[in-house]
């Protein structure tokens, strides 16, 4: 599998509470039999970010995410992926 991910994160509040984000990703997977990447898979989205935690920078992610096939979904995550 190889994949590439971007984001960009910007501040909505002045005191940090209220942030988003901004996203696109593309992967793509081996084909079983010859080793070969074929297939890019696009996707993309927006966020919204709650700190919980100013020290640790730790936060209550809420996304909506959009790919290829007309897939798409909201996630939520408490914390940093990465």
């Amino acid at each position: 599998m190889l994949y590439l991910e971007t984001e960009y994160r910007f501040c909505l509040s002045r005191n940090g509470l209220f942030g988003g984000v901004v996203f696109a990703n593309a992967q793509s997977f081996a084909e079983i039999q010859t080793n070969y990447y074929d297939d890019i898979w696009p996707a993309a989205g927006v966020g919204i970010r709650i700190k919980i935690n100013k020290h640790s920078k730790a936060n209550i992610c809420i996304d909506y995410g959009f790919g290829a096939d007309g897939s798409r979904g909201i996630f939520v995550n408490v914390g940093e992926v990465f």
